[in-house]
């Protein structure tokens, strides 16, 4: 058995990285409150050993920004005996209250109090949920943020990159980690310290960085009410680097698995719709060839009191086969020539990869007063098949990943003035490039790093097949991404016994830079159950979009009269864009153009110039109320309402630079007239003769003229960013000493939507013909079969290629509503001698409704989870109900004879949302009695004949379970795991192909994406 790897050590936590807090209220026997009382907390935990308050006027104190650990409070007054309360245990994000009633006496006497930890926080309305070290080390999940997090109710997973969707079974989803999304919301800040960390792709949600889970001592999701220093809402996960200590300490993990270890879930239920073709089943699902974890860590003095440090190395891979993907046993004989995928049934498909990193922390007491801590972590990934799917089944299209540069730092320095002055300082710095490169049988390389010129001169192409939803023979989306980011912050926290106010601000810099180019400037060539359909021509990019400044400026207090905390607080974001310099190479159908910098600085797409984009500013003011019902600190009343601003780090700069506002694609009907499958000539010219103009063809293509740009109000000015606000209600109560029960409502709903109008288009709708009705196919899985289905349009053969985008509020238009609300119950149980239980049920609700949109428009910004169904100008489900759904998520563990620990974790959750998009040719409308009178202006036209939000898959029912034992011998742990994860065995679909065909070779239906089967692993772990 093999162990190595994790580690028992690393950082105190600074100021905006912690909101801990130990508060109370200290009176004498008389029950009359007793200010100027001195009370030290003490703890391990601190390199300065001991902080302090004391009472003011109302004989209230707090003692706040304290870092995870064990404190004894000590309560001290002339006059009145000593009051020490010892094991307060204190976990992040959570304000303890401690009371403390004292007695006349003399000061050299001492009376110890023993009482249980708090579980009830009654001041803070900040709901989080945190996983400590404990925690993290004792329950079998993957060991990442995301496998971590999916425990929480009500969270779920988002498309990550290469369009996957990874569920991790136990580290066999850990080489993808999709990020997080909570409550509806896509936005999820990862921070270190509270200091935000990711690449500049999507709106944020990406960390990019497989963070070295070894290093931390706790990760604390918050889930809503975040306090006024966040900008968003959805999740924010801060992981809590752990601290080195005055005894050097260190710490090996392992784990593994492989092939032999597991049990096949292929059964007879992996099927899709049969009617149209009888073999419509998956003949393998993903198996392991090797799973591995191995850390090890070292931590300790450097001068004891004064210095501490630590240092995490960690090395992790995943080997697996892919359900349905396989080696292609028909590749073309002649590149560029279609061939039929077919797979080689003996060879299937692997995703293969790993990571390795280091991460050294060091922290210094430099005075009394002031401290200084810095962690960094510095790592490569290698993905040789990234993108693999049931969708993309063949190797040769699958990208390869790697990262030449990928590394985070996080500096802070935080001064104690005294007991009630503290200031913080930070810089945080995110540098990563990562790469999606071709294949060698596409290039004709071995060396995978971005070559122009390879594949400038490739002659494979990547083939899509309509009918199927596959994607063979090369990847479909290579790509070579940049992004470094910059933050700075400061603040400065004033503390009275009633009053804890802090004020601060932020400010981050990011630049992106994304290289774009495709194997003969043609990334796909589309076909329809082998015949010829379309051809996608592309232009190669370079674009650059830079964050100027992305500035928070807050003030917040948490003011506690009697029994209620008021916590309020407004923040002021300011956020300015910009595009760089950019090209559109060189190509097949471009001779290339380079965009400048803009005279006046402001980004100008029409005279092919860049600068400045967005300057937005907003107010969002954050209030919440929270009441200690018997003031007792055992029942807490919380309700709270915030406003955020929606995620944004280049996705409006993206959309606006001149290198994407002039069309660098446009999609052909292709008819191969001389049936040899082949779009080329001999001399690899495209036989443009066999192209034809679609509704997807843009007339501007090649051509270098702008099609694309964005309503000025959008872009500049107050309150016009998008935003979202929260409401959220909730109870809660201790049940037992120990044991807490919650349940909560929340409501979150959103402003400022965009839409995106062609002008070239007549507003009113008569640049489309119709509306013409259709026979829905035949088939026993559509709830509408064989039934009429209206209201669909066709654009006339006039507009054909007219392309003049104008992006803009959708409340010009009438808006779009997007409205999510759900309700919790929760209980979270810490029993001493080694026993822990949470569990929790969360259910949601999402209305949709852009029939309001523009009647030629696309619905751009919609909640997660909801499906854009805006037609031009259909109006078919534009409204939609995604209904109340369970998701379930329970985790435990507890200590038996012989010190064997038993835990687990067990998950219920809704299964995915199916779907019919039918890519119906214009024999199957007519067959399906089309009444539009006349062919479609395309050879195909894309139809969904099932509402979104009305059939769903099977739940997930999954359980996991870990058998420890431990062996002792003075300072020395030796800990031996035994893990079965998926015990039932389940073969869960979490993604279906949702591409309707009436073909012989109709995917509809069929798996993609099968959680993984049950494996055993065996870990360990050694400690001193």
């Amino acid at each position: 058995m093999f162990i190595a790897a994790a580690c028992l050590a690393l950082l105190p936590v600074v100021a905006s990285a912690q909101t801990s807090t130990i508060a109370g209220t200290v009176r004498d026997t008389s029950g009359a409150v007793l200010p100027g009382v001195t009370v030290e907390a003490a703890s391990p935990a601190l390199i300065e050993k001991v902080r302090s308050a004391t009472t003011d006027g109302a004989g209230q104190y707090k003692i706040i920004q304290l870092r995870p650990g064990t404190y004894t409070v000590t309560y001290t007054l002339p006059g009145f005996q000593v009051v020490k309360r010892e094991n307060v245990e204190l976990t992040s994000d959570f304000t303890a209250t401690i009371n403390a009633d004292m007695k006349v006496g003399a000061v050299e006497e001492t009376i110890t109090v023993s009482a249980e930890s708090p579980v009830v926080d009654t001041q803070s309305i900040t709901t989080r949920t945190v996983m400590t070290r404990d925690v993290l080390d004792t329950i079998p999940t993957g060991r990442n943020i995301q496998a971590v997090g999916i425990m929480i109710p009500g969270t779920a997973l988002s498309i990550g990159g290469g369009n996957t969707l990874s569920r991790d079974v136990g580290g066999s989803g850990q080489l993808q980690q999709s990020p997080l999304n909570y409550k509806g919301s896509n936005d999820s800040v990862q921070t270190i310290e509270g200091m935000r960390l990711n690449n500049l792709e999507g709106t944020g949600q990406y960390s990019g960085v497989y963070w070295n889970e070894a290093s931390f001592q706790e990760f604390s999701y918050v889930t809503g009410a975040d306090s006024a220093e966040m900008g968003q809402g959805g999740i924010r996960i801060n992981m809590i680097p752990k601290d080195g200590g005055n005894t050097f300490r260190g710490s090996s993990y392992g784990n593994f698995t492989r092939g032999p270890w597991q049990a096949s879930n292929l059964r007879s239920n992996l099927v899709g719709d049969l009617q149209y073709n009888p073999g419509n089943s998956l003949t393998n699902v993903g198996a392991v060839e090797k799973i591995w974890d191995f850390s090890t860590s070292v931590g300790g003095p450097i001068a004891k009191e004064k210095a501490w440090f630590t240092l995490t190395y960690r090395h992790f891979g995943t080997n697996q086969t892919v359900a349905d993907a396989y080696v292609n046993a028909n590749p073309p004989s002649v590149p560029g020539v279609f061939a039929k995928y077919v797979p080689d049934k003996t060879k299937p498909g692997v995703n293969d990869g790993y990571v390795w990193s280091v991460a050294p922390r060091v922290t210094v007491q430099a005075s009394a007063k002031d401290k200084l801590s810095t962690y960094f972590d510095d790592q490569r990934k290698y993905r040789p098949h990234w993108g693999l799917s049931g969708t993309q089944p063949d190797p040769e299209a699958s990208g390869y990943e790697v990262t030449p540069t990928s590394f985070v730092s996080v500096t802070k320095w935080t001064r104690t003035q005294n007991n009630r002055l503290l200031y913080d300082a930070g810089l945080a710095v995110y540098d990563q490039e990562y790469t999606e490169i071709y294949q060698p049988s596409v290039t004709g390389s071995d060396k995978f790093v971005w070559d122009p010129a390879l594949i400038a001169k490739s002659t494979v192409y990547a083939f899509v097949d309509s009918a199927t939803g596959l994607t063979t023979n090369a990847w479909n989306n290579p790509a070579d991404h940049f992004s470094k980011l910059f933050t700075e912050s400061a603040s400065v926290s004033y503390v009275t016994g009633s009053h804890a106010m802090k004020f601060g601000a932020a400010v981050t810099q990011g630049r992106r830079r994304t290289l774009a180019q495709w194997t003969g400037d043609i990334s796909a060539l589309t076909f329809n159950n082998g015949a010829s359909t379309s051809v996608t021509e592309r232009i190669g990019t370079e674009a650059r979009e830079n964050i100027k400044a992305d500035t928070g400026i807050f003030g917040q207090d948490r003011w506690t009269i009697k029994r209620a905390t008021i916590n309020a607080g407004v923040r002021f974001d300011w956020y300015i864009g910009e595009t760089g310099e950019g090209d559109l190479l060189a190509g097949r159908f471009y001779a290339g153009k380079h965009f400048g910098k803009c005279a006046d600085g402001v980004n100008n797409p029409a005279a092919g110039c860049v600068g400045r984009v967005q300057n937005w500013k907003d107010i969002s003011p954050r209030l919440g109320i929270s009441y200690d019902v018997f003031g007792n600190g055992k029942t807490a009343v919380k309700t709270s309402i915030a406003r955020y601003v929606n995620g944004d780090v280049n996705t409006t700069t993206g959309q606006n630079n001149p290198v994407g506002t002039v069309p660098t694609q446009s999609t052909y009907n292709w008819n191969d007239l001389d049936k040899n499958n082949s779009i080329f000539n001999l001399d690899g010219s495209v036989q443009s003769t066999e192209l034809t103009a679609g509704a997807a063809t843009n007339a501007n293509f090649g051509k270098g003229v702008v099609t694309t740009v964005q309503d000025p109000a959008t872009l500049v000015g107050w309150g016009v960013r998008p935003y979202n606000w929260e409401y959220a209600g909730s109870v809660q109560h201790e049940l037992l000493p120990r044991v807490s029960v919650n349940g909560g409502y929340y409501r979150r709903w959103y402003g400022n939507q965009t839409t995106l109008q062609n002008r070239a288009l007549n507003a009113d709708g008569s640049s489309f013909d119709g509306p013409f009705c259709i026979t829905t196919p035949s088939d026993a899985l559509v709830p509408a079969s064989g039934k009429q289905l209206c209201g669909l349009y066709d654009l006339k053969s006039a507009f054909v290629g007219r392309v003049d985008n104008f992006r803009t509020f959708a409340s010009n238009f009438g808006g779009i509503s997007t409205v999510i609300q759900g309700f919790d119950v929760s209980t979270v149980a810490r029993f001493s001698r080694g026993t822990y239980f949470q569990a929790g049920i969360n259910a949601q609700k999402i209305n949709t409704d852009s029939c309001n949109a523009p009647a030629v428009g696309t619905t751009l910004v919609v909640a997660g989870g909801a499906v854009s169904q805006v037609g031009n100008p259909e109006k078919i489900f534009c409204k939609q109900t995604f209904p109340y759904r369970p998701d379930v998520k329970i985790v435990g563990y507890t200590t038996i004879p012989f010190d064997v620990q038993i835990s687990g974790t067990y998950q219920l959750t809704q299964g995915p949302n199916l779907l019919a998009q039918w890519t119906a040719t214009n024999a199957a409308l007519t067959a399906a009695g089309s009444t539009l009178g006349r062919a479609l202006v395309s050879t195909t036209k894309a139809i969904n004949i099932i509402e979104p939000g009305s059939i769903y898959g099977d739940y997930l029912n999954q359980l996991d379970l870990r058998a420890s034992r431990r062996f002792k011998m003075n300072r020395t742990t030796f800990r031996v795991d035994a893990d079965l994860y998926n015990v039932f065995n389940s073969n869960w679909v979490f993604r279906v192909n949702n591409a309707f065909s009436q073909a012989a070779t109709s995917q509809w239906l069929k798996p993609v994406d099968v959680l993984q089967g049950r494996f055993f692993k065996i870990g360990g772990q050694f400690s001193f």
